[in-house]
């Protein structure tokens, strides 16, 4: 594993510009979903429109693995599946008496789920069978030239995960990669219900009202998908962030490119530094590709397998922790790329405009 020194700059004229800003609070439904988490707004969206519930305590428990029975309530509650006609079902290890077991009956009918002897309702669900029971149940459709190492043609859900990756209700964990066989979390679950409802119905809100798309100001959608490595990254940056008052970051189309651009070059070209021999330094990098700041650092580092590990490693290192925590920045860039002799490289680009 391997950490960058670290490297930032400033614009002169704005040499001694600065201040502290507060914490957002938490938002109101969950104690542990704050307005900053990842996933906030699809989980609020979610709970307004009574597909997904919390805990007794007010809890989500986003990072926890959402299990079978729970996915078979929350997507039945999204399709809108027919509870009423219960029917027959060859489950035994699923009783008539427990909440799940109208939506786990409603999707068994609709062909979403086999009709076999076990369910197993508490076991949690992967990323591969879930990417099956979403297409099934949405009867989503498209097909993608992308392509996922880790998922070959010959996998038994090669078909759907290539078709969530067509209509861009579930990326890959990070280039090139799917990740089959992780399990999925009940974040996540709120994020790719929300992304299949938002594909089916693209005009309207979860709410129930029409996007005001002339004069709406909303953060622009980014020119590469966001893979859940690089969100969850985004999630502790700012987590770090509010422990000391400062605004969370949040992505910019135009940093992020060069950001996964700068991580790509250091596996094509085999080396680990803040300058390129193809672009010079991030900020020379940054100009090149029209990104403009008055103050602006980079975080790299290298060989680490998640988003905890990397950040425990720059948040040991001061001047790594010093670009993470500083109230100045406004806005980030990841970049993600995988091969070379470490495996996995990481840049962060941080700016102020």
């Amino acid at each position: 594993m391997k950490l960058s020194t670290t490297i930032s700059t400033t614009a002169a004229s704005l040499l001694l510009a600065g201040g502290l800003y507060a914490a957002p609070a938490d938002a109101a439904t969950f104690k542990d979903v704050p307005e900053n988490y990842w996933a906030h707004q699809q989980i609020e969206q979610m709970v307004q429109k009574g597909i997904i519930t919390g805990y007794g305590d007010q809890t989500f428990k986003g990072a926890a693995p959402v299990t079978r029975a729970q996915t078979a309530t929350m997507i039945a509650k999204a399709i809108k599946a027919d509870t009423a006609k219960t029917g027959s079902v060859a489950f035994k290890d699923v009783s008539a008496y427990s909440s799940s077991y109208p939506y786990i009956v409603a999707l068994t009918n609709k062909g979403v789920f086999a009709d076999t002897a076990q369910f197993n309702p508490q076991q949690s669900i992967n990323r591969a069978q879930l990417a099956k029971v979403l297409v099934r149940a949405f009867d989503l459709k498209g097909q993608s030239r992308q392509s996922f190492k880790d998922v070959p043609k010959s996998h038994w859900a090669y078909k759907e995960i290539n078709t969530l990756a067509a209509t861009g209700i579930m990326s890959g964990t990070s280039k090139g990669q799917f990740q089959p066989h992780a399990k999925v979390t009940r974040s996540q679950m709120a994020v790719y219900i929300s992304n299949a409802l938002k594909y089916l119905n693209p005009e309207e809100k979860l709410g129930g009202t029409k996007d005001k798309v002339a004069g709406a100001k909303t953060t622009a959608p980014s020119a590469k998908a966001h893979s859940e490595l690089e969100q969850e990254i985004l999630l502790l940056v700012n987590k770090e962030r509010a422990k000391k008052g400062a605004q969370p970051l949040k992505f910019a189309d135009d940093v992020d490119k060069v950001a996964q651009l700068k991580s790509e070059d250091m596996v094509k070209k085999k080396y680990f530094d803040h300058f390129s021999p193809t672009y010079g330094s991030p900020f020379e990098m940054m100009e090149k590709y029209g990104v403009s700041y008055t103050m602006a650092g980079e975080n790299i580092a290298a060989g680490y397998t998640t988003a905890s590990a990397v950040m425990e490693g720059w948040m040991n290192s001061p001047g790594h922790r010093a670009n993470i925590m500083n109230p100045e920045y406004k806005e980030i860039g990841i970049g993600i790329a995988k091969g070379g002799s470490y495996g996995t490289y990481y840049t962060q680009m941080f700016v102020k405009r």
